[in-house]
């Protein structure tokens, strides 16, 4: 090819390239558009969630510490955080938020009801969104029991909050003591779970086993 030619092909597609131009950015903000589009409730629903992370930090390690204004606000937060996006691990710590509430409303001498109801819905959303989640299982069998007070209702929530996570030292305590309460439904093998919920309470915390045995015998 000669360099007329070389040239000449050269202009062309310099000039069809400017012809086209105009569409490629459009094409980008449009893309960008769509982005921000499916992005922005994910992000409205970080920034109310943010605060209530120090709360969850807080009933982990002293809950006692923990205001009912941080409850009410973690639980408010958490509610416009869901408002915008379906979040299954939020789900479940608005039932966290909830569950604790009903029983400082219970020892208060008021009604817990309405929270004890707040903490089936809350966890029973989270798990369906994500139900590999053990602390969400023990809140819906918790909740359960104190709505129902049947023990027997319990169990398929306890189950599967040890069977997602059998090792976690921290939910231990409360899993033993379901279990205890919920003994005579239990078949051998749910039986044996329950059992080494127990062993793993006994080895953090080997005090506490006695006091689980007694409240769990309480009426």
């Amino acid at each position: 090819m000669s360099a007329r030619s070389a040239f000449a092909a050269a202009t062309r597609a310099n000039f069809l390239a400017s012809r086209r131009s105009p569409f490629l950015p459009l094409l980008a903000l449009a893309l960008g558009l769509a982005l921000i589009v499916v992005a922005f409730p994910r992000l409205m629903a970080a920034i109310y969630a943010a605060p209530t992370s120090a709360v969850a930090l807080k009933l982990d390690r002293e809950p006692a510490t923990v205001t009912p204004a941080e409850l009410l606000a973690a639980r408010r937060a958490l509610q416009l955080a869901l408002a915008w996006e379906d979040d299954g691990v939020l789900a479940v710590r608005l039932a966290r938020v909830d569950l604790v509430l009903a029983a400082r409303e219970f020892r208060a001498g008021g009604d817990p009801l309405a929270f004890v109801d707040d903490t089936i819905e809350a966890a029973r959303r989270g798990l369906t969104a994500a139900p590999a989640q053990a602390r969400g299982w023990l809140l819906l069998a918790e909740a359960t029991l104190a709505r129902t007070s049947d023990p027997g209702a319990i169990v398929p929530f306890l189950l599967q909050s040890i069977a997602a996570s059998p090792h976690d030292v921290w939910l231990a305590p409360n899993r033993a003591e379901l279990g205890v309460r919920a003994w005579p439904w239990l078949d051998s093998k749910a039986r044996a779970a329950v059992a080494e919920q127990i062993r793993l309470t006994s080895m953090r915390w080997p005090d506490s086993t006695v006091e689980i045995a007694r409240r769990a015998g309480d009426p």
